[in-house]
């Protein structure tokens, strides 16, 4: 895999979607075979740990959705970029899974995967921000730099639909151990992931 910098990426806090959509759109990651993780359950909170925004002393934090890249890593495995955690980046999927969630999380809470191709996610993801912003139209956190995925097309915001785990499409949803299953399958020579 391309060596990546932390560092040298674009990066705003609380806008992981666009985070992951500006890193998944880099020319150093078109060769690669890579996705966009999707990550959120049915009650729309997921627990998990090693968050850098999280609280002090194990990065706890509760989401109503993340968003990760994963790259097939070669010889590593599938790896995990997140820009919000602790952990080291990339960082293998099967340690990721193991660091970032609870064993002890109740089934109704357990995160739930939508893993979509990198270029599905770059080409449609359409997202105004308007998530992010209270009644009186003020933002949550400030809005990244750059123009917001989707502009200046006028199509429909579809990012808090893909982060819905209800719908089947687009791209493929997994149960974390589904993700687990993989990520110790990833060890087998010429064993790619099913998607």
């Amino acid at each position: 895999m391309t060596h990546i910098e932390r560092g040298e990426l674009d990066y705003a806090p609380y806008y992981c979607e666009e985070n992951v959509w500006r890193l998944l759109g880099r020319e150093s990651l078109k060769s690669l075979r890579a996705w966009a993780l999707l990550i959120s359950n049915a009650e729309r909170r997921v627990v998990f740990m090693r968050q850098r925004s999280g609280r002090p002393v194990d990065g706890l934090v509760q989401w109503d959705y993340h968003v990760v890249a994963l790259v097939e890593g070669g010889l590593e495995g599938y790896l995990v970029l997140d820009l919000d955690s602790d952990l080291q980046f990339p960082c293998p999927l099967g340690a990721y899974l193991e660091a970032s969630f609870p064993v002890d999380v109740q089934s109704a809470q357990a995160p739930r995967f939508r893993a979509m191709s990198a270029r599905d996610y770059v080409v449609n993801l359409v997202s105004d921000r308007s998530h992010m912003r209270r009644p009186d139209g003020s933002y949550l956190a400030p809005p990244p730099p750059w123009a917001h995925p989707g502009a200046p097309r006028a199509a429909k915001n579809n990012l808090l639909e893909w982060a819905d785990m209800g719908l089947k499409k687009p791209g493929n949803l997994l149960s974390l151990e589904a993700l687990r299953s993989i990520a110790l399958s990833a060890r087998v020579p010429d064993r790619r992931l099913p998607l």
